[in-house]
């Protein structure tokens, strides 16, 4: 059975299940190159058909993850998340006054979704039948819950066949979380919060507030807590939403509106800008810990697979590591909405037969390279090139030799990590490539690059692996630092002594793997530095096109497109490869 899995709202993309199995995922950025894309995801679900080897005829049905959507044009969603807070708010709950409060009950969520369903998705649903129709595609159409797509996608990408499985984002058809007990491919939903009660709404205010975009750069405040001392300002936030045990829910104090949004960054203005990421962060690891802490206690579970934009906060998913009772945790590698495609496919697929979960292998699933693209990118582009032998070993020599390597190669990774196969790797022994990389990038980053390590050495390096080590693969969440790691890898240890690392095995990327075994054999040392292959504000880079742009404006050492190299004519190593026709890069 052919299950065509889409969102159209934010992160659009598409994702194939073939026969209860996930074989091809897409969000529509890589596609049309426009970050975090709201809208129809048209260009993903011709790549996902393409990529699988599928007729658009052969589709069986259509999940459409959400119930209570009211379109997917682009334009009928600008001004959601504005870049300036001050002129705007960042979503409804500012603007909702009572009726946000009353919003804030089960018997509100459920007029809300009831009233978003009949009033909404008749022309919601002729418009994407019509949209379909045009690609092709004539199977029946359903809908799925926004929360119960988060489940799913967690719960049948886990290693688990019994686990709990935690949902928490914004907002979702009504509610900020949901919670699951899964269990012989079954899911069996248990508890939900009203979407007025989301410990998520003040991360992404702070986010706006700082002066970034909310709903795209959350790691920011992520990476800037750190640098603060969260006691001053928290209490700003811990008067405002709380956790309550007798309710097992988080409670919104506040009553939203201008007033009170206007009030809140009075109170923010008084402490220095990382001080309040810093109390945001510690106030959202207290509610969700707490929260979770009791769902694992009621259920009686001590595996917690998680999804929803929430848990893309790594340090967070550290924090429920180390929960007295939780065994291990699992976060779906595309957590955010970009994964609600896969979990709507994986619910209606199980609707029809029976699905068991199967853990992924990698996350490889995405558009692939080919070798006459390659050479034709590489050719108009005015590059003398060949293959290169051994290009594995060559790369470990690069960077072993101090060079920045950008790397390009096979299948595009699905979800918002750069895995090994659009990947810039770097020594992870500089500490001062934090800066001028990222200057380089045209970023503004807080938090260090992210290592790349070979699975057999992480323990020596991170305290508490293997704890969640299939996971780790997705570098999903931190881990404290040894002191070995501090010393040898200075550029991925964070000022608060702890990294994000992706751990690679030999079945999970061979070519990657056997990069970092050459390289600890020419240096000592099994990790690097591996940060996305992308300018700032851009997708990462999909096709050879895409990965040549960014080599020549992040002025990077060498490229390396599939098993081509090709070099900076600034840059001159030691065993000199193919160079570039022109100096335009220089």
């Amino acid at each position: 059975m052919v299950v065509l899995g889409i969102t159209a709202q934010h992160d659009a993309g598409a994702a194939l299940i073939v026969n209860g199995r996930l074989v091809s995922a897409v969000n529509e950025e890589r596609m049309n190159r426009q970050k975090v894309y709201w809208g129809w995801p048209e260009l993903s679900i011709r790549e996902v058909l393409r990529i699988a080897g599928i007729a658009a005829a052969d589709v069986d049905v259509v999940a459409v993850a959400n119930t209570t959507n009211s379109g997917y044009k682009a334009e009928q969603w600008k001004g959601l998340y504005p870049n300036d807070l001050k002129r705007k708010t960042l979503i409804g709950l500012s603007r909702m006054g009572v009726a946000g409060w009353i919003g804030g009950t089960q018997t509100g969520v459920g007029a809300y979704r009831a009233l978003q369903g009949r009033s909404a998705r008749p022309l919601h649903t002729v418009r994407i039948r019509k949209a379909l129709r045009v690609l092709g595609v004539t199977a029946p159409m359903s809908y799925v819950d926004h929360h119960a797509s988060h489940l799913a996608s967690a719960y049948y990408t886990s290693p688990w066949n019994e686990c709990l499985s935690i949902s928490i984002d914004g907002v979702g058809d009504g509610y900020c979380s949901r919670i699951a007990v899964c269990r012989d491919g079954k899911m069996d939903l248990v508890h939900s919060i009203p979407f007025y009660h989301t410990p998520g709404q003040y991360y992404g205010f702070v986010t706006g507030w700082a002066g970034f975009t909310p709903g795209k750069h959350e790691g920011k405040i992520t990476g800037l807590a750190a640098y603060g001392d969260p006691d001053p300002a928290r209490h700003i936030f811990a008067e405002r939403i709380t956790y309550s045990e007798q309710d097992f829910a988080f409670v919104n104090k506040g009553m939203w509106g201008w007033a009170e949004y206007e009030r809140l960054c009075r109170e923010m203005y008084r402490f220095p800008t990382e001080d309040v990421a810093a109390a945001v962060q510690a106030h959202l690891e207290e509610l969700v810990v707490r929260y979770v802490r009791q769902a694992v206690a009621i259920y009686r579970q001590n595996r917690v697979a998680l999804s929803g934009g929430i848990f893309a906060n790594v340090k967070l998913n550290q924090r429920i590591q180390e929960i007295a009772g939780v065994r291990e945790i699992y976060v779906h590698p595309n957590m955010g909405d970009g994964g609600l495609g896969v979990g709507a496919a994986y619910v209606e697929a199980s609707r029809h037969s029976q699905v068991s979960p199967t853990p992924l292998n990698d996350v490889y699933i995405g558009t692939n390279l080919e070798d006459r693209d390659i050479s034709k990118a590489l050719i108009a582009r005015g590059y003398e090139t060949a293959p290169c032998p051994d290009v594995e070993i060559r790369i470990a020599e690069l960077l072993a030799e101090g060079l920045v390597v950008a790397r390009a190669t096979g299948s595009m990774e699905y979800g918002p990590r750069a895995l090994g196969n659009r990947s810039i790797l770097y020594t992870a022994t500089d500490p001062g490539v934090n800066s001028w990389l990222n200057e380089r990038l045209n970023r503004t980053e807080f938090m260090p690059f992210a290592p790349v390590i070979l699975a057999d050495r992480a323990g020596a390096y991170y305290r508490g692996y293997p704890a969640s080590d299939y996971t780790a693969q997705f570098m999903t969440l931190t881990y404290n630092v040894t002191e070995r790691c501090r010393q040898e890898a200075p550029a991925v240890t964070h000022v608060d002594g702890t990294a994000r690392p992706q751990v690679v095995t030999r079945d999970s990327n061979p070519s990657l793997y056997r990069i970092l075994e050459a390289y600890e054999r020419l240096t000592g040392y099994p990790q690097v530095i591996n940060t996305s292959f992308n300018m700032h504000e851009e997708p990462i880079a999909r096709t050879p096109d895409d990965a040549i742009r960014a080599f020549e404006q992040g002025r990077l050492d060498v490229l390396a497109l599939g098993d081509h190299l090709v070099y900076n004519p600034t840059c001159v190593p030691s065993n000199n490869g193919v160079r570039m026709a022109s100096t335009g890069l220089a």
